[in-house]
C-alpha cells in the first residue's frame, strides 16, 4: 500500500522536472500550456491557431471561449498524433508529394506555384508540409479504425431511402422511342417485329413489314427520373445495343433506344475456371489441359461440368463458375481486359493474373443504368459519414479519460 503513495509523488517529480527543461529551452512567451501524456503544447502553438481564425471584435469571454476552444482542439489533435504513432502509421515522403501534386492539381497550379501561393500568404512552407502531412495521417488513422468498419445494412439503406429525399441523380439521356399503335397486335408479335429493327436496321423493317407503321421521336437530353415510371424501369437494363425491351403502354407497344448516356455502363455475364501452378503442374500443363476444355465446350460440351470438376474458385465453381453479371471496373486490370476481349458465347485464351490462371466464358453482355447504384451509394456514405462520427467522438472521449492531461497556464 505504502508503494502507490511513492509511486504518485515520483510521477509529480518527473513532470515538474520535464516542464523545467521544457521551459528552459523556450522563452517565457513560448511556454508550455498543456501536457498531453509525455507530449506538450506551446504558446506559440495556441497563438498560431489564433492568428489564422483571426478573430475579430470579440468581448473578454468569447476570447476566452475561444482559446479554451482551440486549445482542446490542439489537445484532441495531439492524442490523435499519438495513437497514430502507437499503431504504426506512417506517411511517408512519396505519400506527401502525391498529396501535394494532387492539390496542385486541383488548384490549376504546378507544386511550385502551389509553394508561392502558400507563402504570398505568409505561411512558412515546411509549416504547411508538415501540417498536410499530420493531417494525412490522422485521416488514414481515421479510415482504418472507423470508415473502413463501419457496416450499413440493407435495411438501413432501404430505410433510409425511403424517408429521405436525396437530390436527384443528373441522369441524362438522349432517347429514341419505337412506337406500334397497332391495337390488334399482341406482345408477342410487337416484340417480334421491333426486335427486327435491332438486327436490320428501321427501313429495312419498314419493308420487310410494310403493313405496320412504326412511329419514331427522339428525345433530346432527358432526364431520366422525368420519365414515366415505365420507362424508368424499362431503361434499367439494357441489351449490348442500348436497346430495352418491348413493353406496352397506354400509346401502344414501345421498345427504346438510348443513343447518348452519362449513367450507363458495360456489364458481361462471365463464368471462369481457376487454376495454379504447384509441383506437378507448371502453366505448359496448365494450359494445355485449358486448351482441351476449351475444345469441348466449342464442341458443344458444358463449360460449368469443368468448372465444378477443377476451378479453384470454389465459391464460383459449385454454381458452374459463374461470377453473375459484373462490371469492368470491379475486376484487375487484366482479367478486364480479357473480359472485354471475348465476344458473347466466346471462350478466352489462358491468362494469368495474381490470383492464377484463368479462362473465361462470356455468356452475355448489356448495358446497366446506374442511377439507382448512385443514390444507393450516396445514402451509403451518408450512414456511413453518421456512424463514423459517433464512433470517433466515442474513441476521442476514451482517448481522453485515459490520457494524462494537465493544463499548465
Amino acid at each position: 500500500m505504502w508503494i502507490e503513495p511513492i509511486m504518485n509523488k515520483l510521477k509529480c517529480l518527473v513532470i515538474f522536472l520535464f516542464i523545467s527543461l521544457i521551459n528552459t529551452s523556450h522563452s517565457i512567451e513560448d511556454s508550455v500550456i498543456a501536457i498531453v501524456n509525455d507530449k506538450v503544447i506551446l504558446q506559440s502553438q495556441l497563438d498560431e491557431r489564433l492568428i489564422e481564425v483571426n478573430p475579430q471584435n470579440l468581448n473578454r469571454i468569447q476570447m476566452t471561449k475561444l482559446k479554451n476552444d482551440l486549445l482542446n482542439k490542439l489537445i484532441e489533435e495531439s492524442l490523435l498524433d499519438q495513437a497514430s504513432s502507437r499503431m504504426g502509421i506512417i506517411v511517408t515522403d512519396i505519400d506527401l508529394q502525391n498529396q501535394v501534386k494532387l492539390i496542385a492539381e486541383n488548384q490549376g497550379l504546378t507544386v511550385l506555384q502551389l509553394k508561392d501561393e502558400v507563402e504570398k500568404q505568409n505561411i512558412n512552407y515546411v509549416k504547411y508540409l508538415n501540417k498536410l502531412r499530420r493531417n494525412i495521417q490522422r485521416r488514414e488513422l481515421f479510415r482504418t479504425q472507423f470508415t473502413d468498419r463501419a457496416y450499413v445494412s440493407d435495411e438501413e439503406i432501404l430505410s433510409f431511402l425511403k424517408t429521405n429525399n436525396l437530390p436527384e441523380v443528373d441522369s441524362k439521356m438522349k432517347i429514341k422511342e419505337y412506337i406500334i399503335t397497332d391495337k390488334s397486335m399482341n406482345l408477342s408479335q410487337a416484340t417480334i417485329l421491333l426486335n427486327s429493327i435491332k438486327s436490320i436496321g428501321l427501313e429495312e423493317n419498314k419493308k420487310k413489314y410494310p403493313g405496320y407503321d412504326i412511329k419514331t421521336t427522339v428525345l433530346n437530353d432527358v432526364q431520366t427520373y422525368s420519365l414515366p415510371d415505365i420507362y424508368q424501369s424499362n431503361l434499367k437494363v439494357l441489351d449490348q445495343d442500348k436497346f430495352s425491351n418491348v413493353f406496352e403502354t397506354g400509346t401502344g407497344f414501345t421498345m427504346l433506344e438510348v443513343l447518348e448516356s452519362n449513367v450507363l455502363v458495360d456489364e458481361y455475364k462471365v463464368s471462369h475456371i481457376l487454376l495454379k501452378t504447384n509441383p506437378m503442374e507448371g502453366p505448359k500443363k496448365i494450359k494445355e489441359k485449358f486448351y482441351k476444355i476449351k475444345t469441348a465446350v466449342l464442341k458443344g460440351d458444358d463449360f460449368s461440368k469443368y468448372a465444378r470438376k477443377y476451378s479453384l474458385d470454389k465459391a464460383s465453381g459449385v454454381k458452374g463458375g459463374s461470377l453473375g453479371w459484373i462490371k469492368k471496373q470491379s475486376v484487375v486490370e487484366k482479367f478486364r481486359r480479357v473480359m472485354v476481349d471475348t465476344p458473347v458465347d466466346g471462350i478466352s485464351e489462358p491468362f494469368k493474373t495474381q490470383y492464377g490462371w484463368h479462362i473465361l466464358y462470356i455468356e452475355g453482355k448489356r448495358m446497366k443504368n446506374i442511377t439507382d447504384s448512385i443514390k444507393r451509394n450516396r445514402a451509403i456514405s451518408i450512414l456511413k459519414d453518421r456512424k463514423v462520427e459517433v464512433a470517433k467522438r466515442e474513441w476521442l472521449a476514451k482517448l481522453k479519460d485515459q490520457a494524462y492531461i494537465e493544463l499548465t497556464r
